[in-house]
């Protein structure tokens, strides 16, 4: 498997023939993290919820034009949303992307929206914003920083879930020197508990 990163939640991913872009959010793409000319093959858009930090609705549109056979799976709230711009969506998986119910964390002052876990291959988990996950696959995508949550009980999820390699997403919040400062004492703490940890850089592809 493939993967690359594009700020804040936003992974490419591609493995047995097939690209998928998860959650191209907002930060993402108005900071060119993803560009749409760089992308030459996508088969599947994944979005676990529809907070703008990943979910940015002209850039969705850009790739349904570029793509006109792209298969977006996401929840129903977001089915809802596209159907208005008549852009076709499903809530199912498939033999490879498995769909998960997994509540938005709490966020204060807002109302409580749906949000959707991802398995991809049976190797990388994306849980979009969501700590309580049960299990996870050998690839954790964990959320590092935000609003509804913190770095402290992000680790202590990821300690308790025990994944073989831990690739950080939603942590746009941190200006380059303080998330290359976290990079390299998660790395440490992480190596310590028999956990690889990959703090990609934007664009930055690995093989795994």
């Amino acid at each position: 498997m493939k993967i690359s990163k594009h700020i804040h939640s936003c992974l490419l991913i591609k493995e047995n023939g097939k690209t998928i872009l998860i959650d191209p959010g907002s930060y993402s793409v108005e900071e060119k993290g993803i560009e749409i000319q760089a992308i030459d093959q996508l088969d599947y858009l994944l979005i676990t919820h529809e907070h703008p930090d990943h979910f940015y609705l002209p850039f969705i549109k850009e790739l349904v034009s570029k793509f006109p056979n792209l298969q977006i799976i996401t929840n129903r709230s977001v089915v809802d949303i596209l159907a208005k711009e008549d852009i076709k969506a499903v809530t199912e998986g498939n033999e490879f992307i498995e769909v998960i119910d997994a509540p938005h964390e709490h966020l204060f002052a807002a109302p409580q929206f749906q949000n959707t876990l991802f398995n991809i291959f049976s190797t990388l988990t994306h849980p979009g914003d969501n700590l309580r996950l049960k299990r996870t696959c050998r690839i954790l995508a964990l959320p590092i920083q935000a609003p509804w949550g913190s770095l402290t009980q992000a680790i202590e999820k990821a300690i308790e879930l025990k994944p073989q390699i831990i690739i950080p997403i939603h942590d746009w919040h941190w200006n380059a020197t303080a998330r290359d400062a976290f990079y390299a004492r998660l790395k440490n703490y992480f190596t310590q508990n028999d956990i690889k940890f990959l703090g990609l850089q934007t664009g930055e592809e690995i093989k795994v």
